[in-house]
């Protein structure tokens, strides 16, 4: 941390990757493959507070090198907030994505403070970013938007409406601000031993096409034994696509569980 208040990190990635393969028209028979990644992250807390709440503000901002070239890759992990600030997005075991690009975003959170103006909880939270690469990449699956110079704008958020109620949203924007490829919506709901949760997702465009709900709901029954029960409905085809039923046990040094799912094709 500098005189400035700046929060510096050198951050770093080698891969080392020998293989065999046949019949695979991607891969080569065998071969041994080194890559890097070096990046410098920097960001700044920035901090103010109005009566009983306190409002944090964090800047952020990666640059990223990976030199020399990659394997075309058909999979990988969907950009989102989580990941904006990784040296390996992908998150592809083998291979990392090359080139060079700046990640840019930035944290906000909203807390409530007490007399002394300590934090006592955290009423709600807004996160956004973007990648923006030197040049487009056709290696990189389009789901993850890497493959473009500009990629999606992504974000995460959440309320606390009480301790027990919590509403969260994700999402990912086109580049042009006028569609949106990714929504997720979740809420949370506590009542003494029980849990309930529902979630709504869509994916479209070169994310996928995906349009469902999934319910959960948690019953701790003591502090050692927790029932739970979960489903998931297609809402494009209507129909359930499984249903979980658990049941746990834990204690200090044992976590044991049995699961019965069902699922329909």
């Amino acid at each position: 941390i500098n005189k400035l208040g700046f929060d510096n990190q050198f951050k770093s990635i080698v891969k080392a990757v020998n293989y065999n393969a046949d019949n695979v028209s991607e891969l080569k028979e065998e071969s041994s493959e080194l890559s890097t990644a070096v990046g410098f992250l920097t960001k700044i807390a920035l901090y103010k507070s109005n009566n009983n709440q306190g409002h944090f503000l964090t800047p952020k901002m990666l640059l990223r090198y990976a030199p020399g070239s990659m394997r075309t890759v058909s999979s990988g992990t969907r950009l989102k907030y989580a990941n904006l600030f990784d040296l390996n997005k992908i998150n592809e075991i083998d291979v990392i994505e090359s080139g060079l690009s700046t990640s840019i975003g930035f944290d906000y959170t909203n807390n409530t403070l007490d007399m002394d103006g300590n934090i006592q909880k955290e009423k709600g939270s807004f996160s956004v970013g973007q990648v923006i690469s030197e040049k487009e990449n056709s290696n990189i699956p389009s789901k993850t938007s890497l493959d473009q110079r500009f990629s999606d704008i992504v974000g995460q958020s959440k309320y606390n409406f009480t301790d027990d109620l919590q509403v969260k949203y994700n999402f990912s924007i086109d580049q042009n601000y006028s569609n949106f490829n990714y929504n997720e919506l979740g809420l949370d709901l506590k009542l003494n031993n029980t849990k309930f949760n529902i979630s709504y997702l869509e994916e479209k465009n070169h994310i996928g096409n995906q349009e469902y709900v999934k319910t959960g709901l948690d019953l701790e029954i003591n502090d050692s034994n927790t029932l739970s029960f979960s489903t998931k409905r297609n809402i494009l085809s209507s129909s359930a696509e499984f249903y979980n039923l658990s049941y746990n046990y834990i204690n200090d040094c044992l976590k044991a569980g049995i699961v019965f799912r069902r699922e329909f094709y």
